[in-house]
């Protein structure tokens, strides 16, 4: 199975951080969150579906490791759109629900949500866990996939002294 493969994945991943979501009460688990209605260019994707993606090379894949009970996770969803649209024909945006997905997740070793991950040449290129607006996202595209400016850090500026 591709998904054991997945594994190496890790070999040459970047790690990023912008403040994970730990999981929530268990009674908040299965609560439903409809999806956002602009979503069309994000694909949602089961494991078979992932493991046909990362085979396919010819284009950069961002994954968003995501629940329906985590709130940042569906804040997101509109911002996911956006970098679709303008990285269409460039990058690919799929996301994984990682409570339907559990192996994809823990293959992963996806211990906050959001996480996301670029995935390039089947290797993880770099990965952030915590909501990011499309303008960050798309920042982060355009350095570790096509070799842009690096993006400034954001949240430096807005730490308390």
């Amino acid at each position: 199975m591709l998904l054991a493969a997945l594994v190496g994945l890790f070999a040459n991943a970047a790690a990023f951080s912008a403040g994970a979501l730990v999981r929530p009460p268990s009674s908040a688990v299965g609560a439903h969150t409809p999806p956002h209605p602009l979503m069309k260019l994000v694909r949602k994707v089961n494991t078979a579906e992932f493991e046909k993606e990362i085979q396919d090379c010819s284009t950069p894949i961002l994954v968003d490791v995501m629940a329906v009970w985590c709130g940042p996770c569906q804040l997101m969803a509109p911002e996911l759109e956006k970098v679709a649209q303008r990285l269409e024909g460039r990058c690919r945006v799929l996301k994984i629900d990682s409570e339907e997905e559990p192996d994809v997740a823990s293959t992963l070793q996806i211990r906050g949500l959001p996480t996301i991950l670029l995935i390039n040449d089947m290797s993880i290129i770099m990965r952030a866990e915590g909501a990011l607006m499309a303008d960050e996202l798309e920042k982060l595209v355009e350095h570790h996939a096509f070799g842009g400016p690096a993006p400034e850090i954001s949240d430096i500026d807005r730490m308390p002294a």
